[in-house]
């Protein structure tokens, strides 16, 4: 695979992007193969031990998330050190490692985010892949035990059939803000992170104008590509249309079309950055197809029947409250569950 010539500058990483110098390679087996001493800790209820042992930190786990993406720009899963069982899901089909995205890819862009979590050795990556040329939004997390990849989680946004949010990849900005990190006394626990990012689930889930987590003044969201809460947005079916601001159109009650906001996971959080990345399902049973924000105005439904869309999506936390928001979606049949998800789990709530 060579590089694609039309490419905007600066954008495509080849399948010879670890063939131009050593140093990725080289930073990569320093991580590895150092031992960290983590601080100690109050033990937490269900952990094992008050002690947190980190063996592979964060520069150490995005080095693994640069193997895959070089292992799958290369179509070869022999690249890249995957554990004999290891697990694999695109859309939330399970399938077997080489099989979905690994058969069609072409590029992987350069520009990209990266988040990791040392504690659980979870791993994030949000960027832009080509199939055959064609772009596609990507999301993916992956778990990373004992020096090897045991799970990986993906979500591959291809150009739509149905509509929803695509903006143009040739724009796309990764905000800074994501990588940047938060002076001590400034941060919130990591609890506390989780439960800012859970709060935002339940304002969206059943959104009337009843706000359950805290929104920074300047938060603004991004998904698919597309600013959906600020001026640029694009579209008349983008909420940025009606009302810009998160919580603007939270209040208004925008969202009200999401029954239930499920399968709510939160694998991954840097508490030095105060980033919370989540996955989870948005069920729209679509039981109505007109609806009513809390200023009178009328809304009515894009699409006329049930479906669910699933995602990735990143938070990043700022004076305690939800300051910018990075998502990555794609329809999928309604209620679908997830493999990674916890067996027996409450659909009507989580």
């Amino acid at each position: 695979m060579s590089r694609k010539n039309a490419a905007p500058k600066g954008k495509i990483m080849s399948d010879l992007r670890h063939e131009k110098g050593a140093e990725p390679v080289l930073a990569l087996f320093a991580a590895v193969f150092a031992l960290v001493a983590a601080p100690s800790h109050a033990q937490a209820p269900g952990q094992p031990s008050a002690v947190i042992r980190v063996d592979c930190d964060r520069d150490c786990l995005i080095g693994y998330a640069e193997r895959y993406l070089d292992a799958l720009v290369h179509r070869d899963t022999t690249r890249a050190p995957f554990a004999r069982h290891a697990r694999f899901t695109e859309n939330n089909v399970e399938m077997p490692l080489g099989e979905g995205l690994w058969g069609t890819i072409n590029a992987v862009w350069e520009d990209s985010m990266a988040i990791a979590d040392e504690q659980t050795g979870n791993v994030a990556w949000f960027g832009i892949v080509e199939e055959h040329g064609h772009p596609a939004y990507f999301a993916m997390r992956l778990k990373v035990e004992n020096r090897e990849i045991t799970e990986v989680e993906t979500i591959v946004s291809r150009r739509p059939d149905m509509p929803k949010p695509f903006g143009d990849p040739t724009r796309i900005h990764y905000d800074p803000a994501f990588d940047e990190v938060v002076p001590p006394e400034e941060r919130v626990s990591r609890e506390r992170l989780v439960a800012l990012a859970d709060g935002y689930f339940s304002t969206v889930e059943l959104n009337d104008g009843v706000v359950f987590t805290p929104f920074h003044e300047d938060c603004e969201r991004v998904e698919n590509g597309i600013h959906t809460t600020g001026s640029g947005g694009g579209s008349a079916n983008n909420a940025a249309s009606i009302a810009q601001g998160c919580e603007e159109q939270f209040r208004l009650g925008i969202y009200r079309i999401n029954k239930r906001i499920r399968e709510r996971r939160y694998p991954l959080v840097d508490e030095e950055r105060q980033v919370v990345v989540a996955t989870g399902f948005f069920d729209h049973a679509n039981t109505f197809d007109r609806y009513l924000l809390t200023d009178g105005r009328e809304m009515r439904t894009v699409l006329k029947w049930p479906n669910s869309i699933s995602l990735i999506e990143a938070f990043k936390v700022k004076d305690g409250k939800i300051h910018r928001i990075h998502a990555v979606f794609t329809y999928v049949p309604y209620f679908m569950h997830s493999p990674f998800a916890q067996p027996n789990v409450d659909f009507q709530t989580r």
